[in-house]
């Protein structure tokens, strides 16, 4: 358990996080004495927990083994739907009405 480090993902489960960028953008073994705490707070359902062995040496990726798995989760984002970039839908005013308000006066229009 002395070698185990921790850290919490970013949202809720399926969390998209790049294994390129999971060592370094995580905040990994955060002081914390319970879980309902910042920056770990893993009381609601859906969170997401990474894990590593801290002796365990991270290895030095080529170019060649770096575009690869840049090209691997690329397609597995796109088979998911996730990550969408931008609304093609524009955005709508929300009006609301109220039943309890004053009555407009019909003759005036």
């Amino acid at each position: 358990m002395d070698n185990i480090e921790f850290a919490k993902g970013r949202g809720t489960f399926p969390c998209d996080i790049s294994v390129l960028e999971v060592h370094q953008d995580l905040d990994w073994n955060p002081k914390v004495t319970t879980l309902n705490v910042w920056p770990l707070y893993i009381c609601d359902d859906g969170a997401v927990i990474f894990y590593r062995d801290k002796t365990e040496q991270l290895m030095d990726l080529t170019e060649e083994q770096r575009s690869g798995l840049l090209k691997k989760e690329s397609s597995r984002l796109q088979k998911l739907g996730h990550r969408v970039n931008y609304s093609p839908r524009k955005e709508k005013a929300l009006k609301i009405y109220l039943d309890s308000g004053p009555s407009k006066d019909s003759s005036q229009d």
